[in-house]
């Protein structure tokens, strides 16, 4: 099954990734060997040791020594009693299987007049190769025409002379040829291998996180846009059944570079029935761990073995006459159970701020909201545990999603299976100064409309999709639609680059298209499609081109769907793409000042907050003295 999809925007990847990237452990050791801290801590884990006299470990040996009860050799079968074997009249004797005295005798007598046959047979044949070498060879060979050779160009010696090729120049020729043949075929296939991992140009990567029966995994696929062919370019196991996901691009990582280890590449985070996030870096192919982990289970004491395990054993201490035994009343303390400020349940939804780059945001089924700052360690070292910076607790029950407002980066919607929708200012945990809208059912997820800021879109179980102003949150809604009558709606998009086209999934198995631009008074259906993968539980519209998008679900395959080729979903939108000067977000009111709306939020004052909302749609002034007008779409 498929639980959730994500699009990497173009030029995200690398285009050439990885094979392999050393793991934390790994590092560490390393870095332990080049500055000699290796022998240090092996003489100190030789403490844990202690000599022991070889009386004393022979004694204890002896101890250990488990007793063989005595057998009745009666009891036992006739060929294995020992002592009943007696001698042979001729003096042979027979243990088993094996004769000892006179036939012993005989059959070494038998071996050496066998040597000394062998000895005349090679003396003969020595003999017969000495004639042979007086016999003249009378064999005739084919004379070589040089000069047939010199006439078509062939023949001629290293120096440029009419003496030809020697025996020993074609064979140097031949050498130096299969060394080139054999060098050039390890280059073609080093040249293949890189070809074959290539992200290219017209290559749309999708992130797919599945299940099958006992195996989790996350599967980076490759649609080639030029041909149509999709393909899984590589995945990373899981240890748990993925339930979200989150693209990233900063986090703070254990590998050494200029930034102390803070590294801006191309992440993601997965949330699954585990309580830890693991962010992996997609740019390698074959990851053995993620690069950093948030909460979860603490797995600093396996750790720590494996690095003993990699220790050299020291001699140093080791005496003559003496052993070294194990101290058993010394315990080394290991780190186990949750970490510090964990999640203490399954985590549902997660989201990446793309303000503030390095802050995650995770809803867990324990009903808590936790705020991450990927790149701060509670150690100052890189690479180690990252506590939580805040964690809110203004839902009652499980939050299932949670979305960053796209340029107020630290406004966060949430909502749960409390029935609520949630508007929370990230500074601030105090559970008085968040605001709440009532749903009628369980909340599914939440989307912010991207060209259109201000409006916040919330699916419920029971398929009603409504959207709020949040310039007026609480209230009523600006539309409320039913998308979905049968199976509710399992997740929604907006298009980036078309105003008004909304994307729902649903259980039925269908994607349904929605034009939100002017909803009087609610959305216009523009048309769904069966996508025959099964139940739906996740859609995505890719960032980078305006026709694609992708779902998937219960069939564990993934359908894209090239919208271009619908004529009415053309003729509804083609017009709106961006860049077009006609294509203005509606409803939008007159320019008023500037207003800082983080300020307001975080003074909790309903009007000066209604009012700073209401700021966030003024139009972006020109460099220079003219400002850009708004076009209202008629």
């Amino acid at each position: 099954m498929i639980a959730a999809i994500e699009w990497i925007p173009a030029g995200r990847a690398n285009p050439t990734p990885s094979k392999y990237e050393y793991s934390r452990a790994e590092q560490e050791f390393l870095e332990k060997v080049q500055a000699g801290e290796l022998g240090e801590e092996a003489n100190e884990n030789d403490e844990e040791w202690e000599d022991v006299d070889e009386d004393d470990a022979s004694e204890e040996q002896h101890k250990e020594e488990v007793e063989i009860p005595a057998v009745d050799p009666e009891s036992l079968p006739a060929d294995l009693r020992m002592d009943d074997y007696s001698d042979d009249e001729d003096g042979e004797d027979k243990v088993g299987g094996l004769l000892v005295g006179k036939d012993a005798e005989m059959m070494i007598d038998a071996a050496e007049a066998a040597a000394d046959d062998d000895d005349i047979d090679s003396d003969d044949d020595s003999e017969d190769e000495d004639d042979l070498a007086d016999v003249p060879d009378t064999r005739e060979f084919t004379p070589l025409d040089l000069e047939g050779l010199h006439a078509m160009g062939i023949g001629g010696g290293k120096s440029g002379g009419d003496e030809g090729y020697t025996l020993e120049d074609l064979q140097n020729m031949t050498m130096n040829n299969d060394d080139l043949n054999e060098e050039e075929d390890d280059e073609e296939e080093d040249e293949d291998d890189i070809d074959d991992i290539k992200i290219r140009d017209q290559d749309a990567l999708i992130l797919v996180a599945k299940a099958e029966e006992d195996f989790a995994s996350l599967e980076i696929n490759v649609f080639d846009t030029e041909y149509n062919n999709l393909y899984v370019h590589h995945d990373i196991p899981l240890p748990s059944f993925p339930l979200c996901l989150a693209l990233g691009s900063v986090v703070g990582s254990y590998q050494s570079n200029e930034n102390d280890g803070i590294t801006a590449g191309n992440y993601v985070a997965i949330g699954s029935f585990e309580p830890g996030i693991e962010i992996w870096n997609l740019d390698v192919m074959n990851a053995l761990e993620p690069t950093l982990v948030l909460g979860g289970m603490d797995t600093r004491g396996s750790e720590e073995e494996w690095m003993r395990m990699q220790m050299p054993v020291s001699t140093s201490a080791n005496g003559g006459g003496k052993k070294k035994k194990k101290k058993k009343n010394k315990k080394k303390d290991t780190a186990g159970g949750l970490r510090e400020g964990s999640h203490t349940d399954a985590v549902m939804s997660l989201s990446w701020n793309t303000v503030h780059q390095q802050v995650l945001a995770s809803g867990s089924a324990d009903g808590t909201v936790k705020l991450w700052d990927c790149t701060h360690s509670t150690s100052g070292k890189k690479g180690d545990y990252i506590r939580p910076s805040a964690t809110l607790t203004h839902h009652t029950d499980k939050v299932q999603s949670l979305a960053w407002h796209p340029s107020e980066g630290t406004l966060l919607a949430t909502g749960g299976y409390d029935r609520r929708v949630c508007l929370a200012d990230a500074r601030s945990t105090d559970s008085q100064s968040v605001k709440t809208a009532k749903l009628l059912a369980d909340c599914e997820a939440i989307a912010w409309d991207p060209h259109n800021q201000q409006y916040l879109t919330v699916a419920s179980e029971d398929g009603v999709v409504q959207c709020w102003d949040v310039r007026k949150f609480g209230g009523d809604p600006v539309w409320s639609m039913i998308a979905h009558e049968y199976g509710g709606v399992s997740d929604m998009s907006y298009n980036a680059h078309v105003p008004g086209m909304l994307l729902t999934c649903s259980i039925d198995k269908t994607v349904a298209l929605w034009d939100t631009l002017n909803p009087s008074p609610k959305p216009t259906p523009c048309g769904s499609k069966d996508m025959n993968v099964g139940r739906l539980h996740s859609v995505s519209c890719y960032p980078s081109s305006p026709w694609l998008l992708a779902c998937g679900g219960s069939g564990n395959e993934i359908a894209i769907w090239d919208v271009e080729g619908e004529d009415s979903i053309q003729k509804r939108f083609a017009g709106r793409t961006s860049g077009d000067a006609n294509v203005a977000t509606s409803n939008i009111e007159e320019e008023e000042p500037d207003v800082d709306f983080e300020a307001v939020m975080a003074a909790g004052d309903d009007q000066a907050t209604s009012k700073a909302l209401e700021g966030m749609n003024k139009s972006k002034k020109k460099k220079g003295k003219k400002g850009k007008k708004v076009h209202k779409r008629k």
